[in-house]
């Protein structure tokens, strides 16, 4: 048990979604995948431009169409997420950015490129990160097999590419923790921790814990893998605790999101 912890189950979402749409008996094959990564992220200045592209690929047998959009892009620790339209977030960038093609066809193993330009607008006001989505959808072919009775899926696949725009060194940073968690998993302890991005900065915090035996006695470090929240978003992430006799102990809880940014706190934990 932990003190004053908030009693909520904490999910995480990908930027994969996935759109299923219910007909007769067989599977589509996802067959469009993106080659150079889901996150695009740049340090751009007041009336500067930079340029980018996303890179894909129909890895399938068949060819294949695909749709270009953009979107604004929101998350909680508590697993709800939004794609919004663009413009919607005080901190989106989808205003700055042209992109080209909106749709595209590709051959079987073909390879395509969708280019990027963020223009950031001349303004003394802008600070900290601003960021939307470039989504990559599939379209699916029309259904011309006639109905036979049965259900048949046809599978969809979208990738939400984060394209990510940092005015150079300015804005404020700051990390509030929301709640902690202690769970189960099978014979495995994990601490999940909430926290949310109460600043104007992207953070990539990595969670560690430090817990103590009776005796002031360092049972060593647990940490979690690092994950990314924007200003105004928030994030679960868990610390496994591998090795930790049933006890009651002391423990310090450090968010390290960079060398001169480090959030921490003092807990207490019965395993």
């Amino acid at each position: 048990m932990l003190k004053s912890a908030i009693r909520n189950r904490f999910y995480t979402k990908a930027c994969v979604l996935f759109f299923i749409s219910i007909q007769l008996a067989f599977f589509a094959e996802a067959n469009i995948v993106v080659l150079n990564g889901l996150s695009h992220e740049q340090v751009g200045q007041p009336g500067g431009q930079y340029r980018d592209r996303i890179e894909i690929q129909n890895s399938g047998s068949e060819t294949k169409s695909v749709k270009v959009y953009l979107r604004d892009y929101w998350f909680s620790y508590t697993g709800e997420s939004r794609h919004d339209e663009p413009g919607t977030l005080q901190r989106s960038n989808a205003s700055w950015i042209n992109y080209s093609p909106q749709l595209l066809t590709l051959e079987p193993g073909e390879k395509a490129a969708i280019d990027f330009e963020v223009s950031v607008p001349q303004s003394d006001s802008l600070r900290g990160t601003y960021w939307s989505v470039i989504m990559v959808e599939g379209i699916l072919p029309p259904d011309t097999t006639a109905s036979t009775g049965g259900v048949k899926i046809n599978t969809a696949i979208r990738y939400a590419i984060q394209i990510i725009t940092n005015i150079g060194d300015s804005g404020s940073k700051d990390l509030q923790f929301l709640g902690l968690e202690l769970v189960k998993d099978g014979e495995r302890n994990l601490l999940n921790v909430a926290v949310e991005n109460t600043g104007e900065c992207i953070l990539k915090p990595e969670m560690s814990l430090e817990i103590f035996s009776a005796d002031g006695t360092s049972l060593g470090v647990f940490k979690a893998d690092r994950r990314k929240t924007f200003p105004g978003t928030s994030i679960t992430t868990s610390i496994p605790l591998e090795g930790i006799e049933p006890g009651s102990y002391a423990a310090v809880l450090v968010a390290d999101c960079d060398e001169d940014h480090i959030y921490g706190t003092n807990i207490s934990l019965e395993l």
